[in-house]
């Protein structure tokens, strides 16, 4: 789904108009990939006219990780990147629901594999509705890929970095090639890790489950959410667990969720339809949870939002 182009950006300092945010294209980022970052939501509420980014504390604490793990110095601390995303969405006018995109990036001129500064940062607020163009009941007809997903031991898949995405790009590019919507990928050991940059939960003999952190996924703030709010509010319990690639061929339900993906349903594996290939009842349950707690109509919750206005 193609974004809205904002009429500004933040980038090194400032906000920028949108076609002004370029960076050099020897810096060390487009070079080697040096360069981390963090999808987020916000969402608008049309009763109380409000707009919340949703769980950005959690966002901001990952891209801290991230920079941690990948050794990019952050340029501002988290109090600084909120501040400065509220002043962006302000400053653009946006009160529709939004996909922010912040990036951390070693931004040396013609810069070394081992470079690591000065570092640079742009964030952009787009606004977006539903990542998938397809009906909100239909799902999504998904390939098991024949590329495995990387590890911790070589690309860390819990660095949102963008040197990662080569991964689930090279996945999901094949799968469409073969006439599939989207890709599961799988570890070196043939268990289910995730999709092509989100996560990935499943419905088995009446219980949810979901791939462990430690089995090469990316820790989700979506996944998160979800583990919370199924006991929560639908009265089940997530497993955390190795997932065997022919547990998908007889799952009840499937679904995607990110923060791009938010809740996707699964309508089949291999051309093996799920039940009737629609969204099933726990997932469309999930789902209206999910937004409605981003939406800031589950007072519970609250904490979960920072409103911008």
């Amino acid at each position: 789904m193609a974004h809205e182009r904002p009429r500004l950006i933040f980038f090194n300092d400032k906000n920028v108009p949108y076609d002004d945010a370029r960076v050099h294209v020897l810096t060390t980022a487009f070079k080697y990939a040096a360069t981390i970052y963090e999808g987020i939501r916000a969402y608008h509420n049309e009763d109380t006219n409000q707009l919340y980014v949703f769980r950005l504390k959690e966002h901001l604490e990952r891209l801290t990780h991230s920079a941690a793990i990948a050794r990019i110095p952050l340029p501002y601390s988290p109090a600084q990147l909120e501040d400065i995303l509220l002043k962006l969405i302000r400053e653009n006018e946006l009160r529709q629901d939004l996909h922010i995109r912040l990036s951390a990036y070693v931004g040396e001129d013609d810069g070394r594999l081992d470079s690591n500064g000065p570092v640079g940062l742009t964030i952009a607020a787009m606004p977006m509705g539903r990542y998938d163009a397809i009906g909100s009941s239909e799902g999504l007809k998904v390939c098991v890929s024949s590329w495995r997903r990387i590890g911790d031991e070589s690309m860390p898949p819990r660095i949102k970095t963008v040197g990662n995405y080569h991964n689930s790009r090279l996945a999901l590019l094949d799968a469409k090639a073969s006439g599939f919507q989207d890709a599961i990928l799988l570890d070196q050991r043939g268990k289910v890790t995730e999709g092509p940059g989100y996560n990935f939960f499943m419905i088995r003999n009446d219980k949810v489950l979901t791939p462990p952190v430690t089995y090469g996924i990316l820790e989700g703030v979506t996944r998160d959410t979800l583990i919370r709010l199924f006991p929560r509010f639908h009265d089940i319990e997530v497993i955390e667990r190795e997932i065997d690639r022919t547990e998908l061929y007889v799952a009840q339900e499937a679904f995607f969720c990110g923060s791009g993906k938010e809740v996707t349903p699964i309508g089949s594996f291999d051309h093996r339809p799920l039940a009737n290939g629609a969204i099933g009842p726990r997932t469309e349950a999930i789902r209206k949870t999910y937004f409605d707690v981003a939406k800031g109509r589950h007072n519970e919750f609250r904490d979960w939002l920072t409103p911008v206005y």
